[in-house]
């Protein structure tokens, strides 16, 4: 039996109707206009739970020039997810191998839906930016080989996406700004200036994801006037904490159990010990800081805490770190009016509870509130303007930010066809 092209299964999807599987999209009703040039975007997070797919048009758009015209999110299988959270426990490099291949036929999967449901075509489409899923950041030098060197690893395989969509693909976008000494992260703060700079208030973009992020943006400054860097963990223990105690979904919605609890000052303490709390800009998350010992701590000196208290001292932990970081390193360089918030901690009412109170003099928002863009479709959308970025030659790094000793042109590009 012949198998399906690319083509004919994005068909498939179109007869089928968008959202037939109940995923979460956004979508204008200008999708199908003619005459733009497009690019999509692709991501999934620490959390990995699933592929965020947004199709944008970088033209004369509603924010800064950028338009969002489609936006999907589609779950992992759960067989998928498992084999993920397998290999980041101890996985050999023939499941890395394999995974790296797999991932890639899930995120071309993703885009072709989304195409589908917005009615476009491949042939639509400039290029795909694809962040991939990351299994391991390693910012700090470590030796090997007689060489002290960094690291990071983001699976997805470039060209499974650009053979199966027939689109030049984008990715592995970390890596050139480590090449260049920086820490290849945070990659946000290029979108965060491009969307959320006011001509008179001054912001923190605030990126609540697995790991949070911070971004200074003086009222109207330019990309050299930046700040940006990892504050800590946030949703990643959180939705650690709500698998490890059984939450239905494995997610504890909307804060609500964690609402509930009262914070334990003698773990947040303990917690707060981690020597990444200290270290000074530019910083990214090691991935190990909510994996290894460190989580291990964390659930021993939790062992007779209710599930309430346990995610109430976790949502905490996030506000504390990320308001810590901002007074310490941000409020010295410029006046802070609001913290605008997007990632999936802005729909945490514990989190956004503790961040207004340890931040009491600035305006909390979400990025919904300030922008066309949801906030939840960002990611997805950053690293569709990392891709077009790259097309035109164009850098996509902010030194200032990730420590890099210049700005560079990211990423790595596989033609379709």
């Amino acid at each position: 039996m012949r198998s399906e092209t690319p083509r004919e299964k994005q068909q498939r999807h179109r007869r089928r109707g968008p959202d037939a599987d109940g995923s979460a999209s956004y979508h204008r009703g200008d999708a199908g206009a003619n005459g733009r040039e497009l690019v999509l975007g692709l991501s999934s997070g620490t959390s990995m739970d699933g592929i965020d797919a947004a199709l944008v048009d970088f033209g004369e758009g509603e924010a800064g020039g950028i338009d969002l015209l489609a936006f999907r999110m589609q779950e992992y299988p759960q067989a998928l997810r498992s084999a993920l959270a397998s290999c980041c426990r101890g996985g050999d490099c023939a499941d890395v191998a394999r995974l790296d291949v797999a991932i890639g036929e899930a995120f071309a999967a993703a885009a072709l839906d989304l195409l589908a449901s917005a009615g476009r075509e491949p042939a639509d489409v400039c290029c795909i930016g694809s962040h991939g899923q990351t299994l391991i950041h390693l910012p700090q030098a470590e030796e090997i080989g007689g060489m002290r060197v960094s690291a990071t690893l983001q699976i997805g395989e470039l060209s499974v996406i650009a053979e199966r969509t027939g689109i030049t693909t984008v990715g592995d976008f970390r890596t050139r700004d480590m090449a260049a000494g920086g820490q290849g992260a945070p990659l946000v703060p290029i979108l965060d200036h491009e969307m959320l700079t006011h001509p008179e208030r001054g912001r923190v973009a605030l990126n609540l994801g697995g790991i949070a992020n911070v971004t200074g943006l003086p009222a109207g400054g330019s990309l050299a006037d930046l700040l940006a860097f990892d504050t800590g963990p946030a949703n990643v223990l959180l939705d650690a904490a709500a698998r490890r105690h059984q939450l239905e979904g494995g997610i504890d919605e909307g804060g609500a159990l964690a609402m509930t609890g009262a914070p334990d000052p003698e773990l947040l303490e303990t917690l707060m010990t981690h020597p990444f709390f200290e270290r000074r800009p530019p910083k990214s998350a090691d991935l190990r800081i909510v994996s290894g010992d460190y989580a291990e701590r964390c659930w021993e000196e939790a062992a007779d805490l209710s599930t309430a208290d346990l995610l109430r001292t976790l949502a905490e932990l996030t506000a504390r770190t990320v308001a810590d970081g901002i007074d310490r390193y941000i409020s010295p360089r410029q006046a802070i009016d609001e913290i605008v918030v997007s990632g999936g901690g802005a729909h945490n009412a514990a989190v956004m509870s503790a961040v207004r109170t340890h931040l009491p003099d600035a305006r909390v928002l979400t990025v919904d509130q300030v922008s066309s863009i949801p906030g939840d479709a960002k990611e997805a959308v950053l690293f569709a303007y990392l891709g077009h970025l790259a097309l035109a030659g164009r850098c996509g790094n902010v030194p200032s930010a990730t420590g890099a000793e210049r700005a560079a042109v990211l990423g790595k590009i596989v033609p379709g066809w």
